[in-house]
């Protein structure tokens, strides 16, 4: 049993939303259709998946056990098997999408939009290669919002080899933007503004600033010591600030504290969890927000995550009540496929 957690690492594309070439007219298979269930959950409660059964809120659904990511949208789960995507109904039914290529999901803090990259269809390079391209839905009515438009790519250019270089990555998405390789996509009009630079050459995303995503604002931690303030908005930042821009939390190292710090003051304060550590996953709502409690033993031989707990907590207080079972780490359980997930956290790619 294991939980693993991933951020995206610094990346230039050389690629303009993956299709650097011209529209040359052409007509290729239509794209997926993004399925949705005939009623609604508690999307933004807290979840987690445990031996294959998904759990959200006050309900519970089965994927299997072979997942490598989730997550909720209004209706049901969409989740990764590899390279596909899964989607489960509130109601319990599975069903395969489509084989997109790369496991990059991301949804809006209110889970009412799911983009994903997708490969399945579209232009090709001169070796059959599909242009990635990315995808935005509704995930109340299954309407596609936005999809990279079909454009050839280069003459001579070999996608594979470029991608295996400067893979185009989806960044992020909320009810009115999309974030994906170095552009911000605007989903009422489709167009797009391409990402300044910031200092250290990280990209400056238009209305990152002004976007919360569902683990809160994204932006950089300033301060030494035990104090910690809130820094400027970047692709890359390490700081989540609440909904109501209050409490600051740090996810730059893992295991994590679990502290978390006055947004006007800096001031260090202790999140009410079981043990010392605490993975942030999502905030509710202003009020509230849940993550992974985590028991960890650095000396352990086999994995210092020995025990974890999915506990819902109070942004004001920072007190925090379980939500899950204590799931203690099974040393003869590892394998190609975790045993315990929170919503967004990926274990495959590809």
């Amino acid at each position: 049993m294991e939980i693993r957690r991933t951020a995206l690492g610094i990346v230039g594309s050389a690629l303009l939303l993956a299709g650097c070439g011209t529209s040359t007219g052409a007509t290729y298979a239509p794209p997926f259709e993004l399925p949705v269930g005939s009623s609604t959950w508690d999307a933004t409660a807290p979840s987690w998946l445990h031996d294959g059964t998904l759990h959200v809120g006050e309900s519970s659904v089965r994927l299997g056990r072979q997942v490598d990511q989730y997550v909720l949208g209004a209706t049901g789960a969409y989740w990764m098997r590899g390279s596909t995507l899964m989607f489960t109904s509130a109601e319990g039914a599975t069903q395969r999408v489509e084989d997109v290529g790369w496991g990059n999901l991301a949804v809006s803090a209110d889970r009412s939009v799911l983009a994903t990259v997708d490969q399945s269809r579209g232009p090709t390079d001169d070796y059959g290669t599909h242009v990635l391209q990315v995808a935005a839905f509704d995930t109340r009515t299954g309407e596609q919002l936005y999809r990279t438009p079909d454009e050839e790519p280069d003459d001579g250019d070999d996608l594979a080899d470029l991608y295996g270089e400067i893979m185009p990555l989806l960044r992020g998405v909320s009810d009115e933007r999309l974030f994906y390789d170095d552009a911000t996509i605007d989903l009422a009009d489709g167009s797009s503004t391409e990402a300044g630079e910031a200092p250290l050459g990280v990209p400056a995303f238009e209305g990152l600033d002004e976007t919360v995503f569902a683990d809160g604002y994204h932006v950089d931690v300033r301060g030494t010591g035990r104090t910690r303030l809130p820094g400027r908005a970047t692709d890359f930042s390490t700081g989540r600030l609440s909904p109501d821009r209050t409490v600051l939390l740090d996810v730059g190292v893992w295991p994590t504290p679990a502290v978390a710090y006055d947004a006007q003051t800096g001031e260090r304060r202790e999140i009410d969890a079981p043990w010392r550590h605490f993975a942030l996953v999502a905030f509710s709502d202003e009020d509230t927000f849940f993550g992974v409690a985590q028991q960890i033993r650095p000396r352990h031989v086999l994995d210092p995550l020995r025990a974890q707990q999915v506990v819902s907590c109070e942004v004001v207080t920072l007190a925090c009540a379980p939500v899950s079972p204590v799931v203690r780490t099974d040393d003869d359980a590892s394998g190609r496929w975790p045993t315990f997930l929170a919503e967004g956290d990926s274990v495959g790619g590809m």
